[in-house]
């Protein structure tokens, strides 16, 4: 059975380790927390109120299914923009970026090759610049 932990106050809802913030959650005035360790559990209050043993987290039913909807929400939104970024890695302009073996140098980098190119008198396409510029645009063509 599942561990769970709530926070009233923080409207924070912690299911088998993955804690997620949940406006739905509606306590009474005067408890703190909700703590569940797959067998059994207790209430803990704020107001001097001794913590309360419980048997069943059945009556908190509300909030973990609402927990684990936000859950599959989250994962199906995780799940997209994993996607989107395995698309992003296949185009140009990513390899061109942050391919391991040819890719465009760090700005400063291409900076002082610049600065090199001019005092050589080479900014043409016989500097050192526009080589390897050259050089990442046709390992990875539009």
């Amino acid at each position: 059975m599942a561990t769970v932990t709530i926070i009233k106050d923080d409207k924070w809802v912690k299911v088998d380790g993955v804690g997620l913030n949940l406006d739905t959650v509606d306590l009474p005035a005067n408890v703190h927390a909700v703590q569940w360790d797959g067998s059994a559990g207790w209430i803990e209050y704020n107001d001097g109120t001794h913590n309360k043993a419980i048997s069943s987290i059945s009556d908190y039913s509300t909030i973990t299914d609402d927990h684990a909807t936000a859950k599959a929400a989250a994962d199906a939104a995780d799940a997209a923009v994993a996607a989107e970024f395995e698309e992003a890695k296949k185009t140009h302009t990513f390899k061109r970026q942050f391919d391991s073996t040819t890719k465009y140098a760090e700005i400063g980098d291409q900076l002082d090759q610049l600065y090199h190119d001019m005092t050589a008198g080479k900014l043409d396409a016989t500097g050192e610049w526009h080589k390897a510029i050259k050089a990442v645009k046709d390992a990875h063509p539009k």
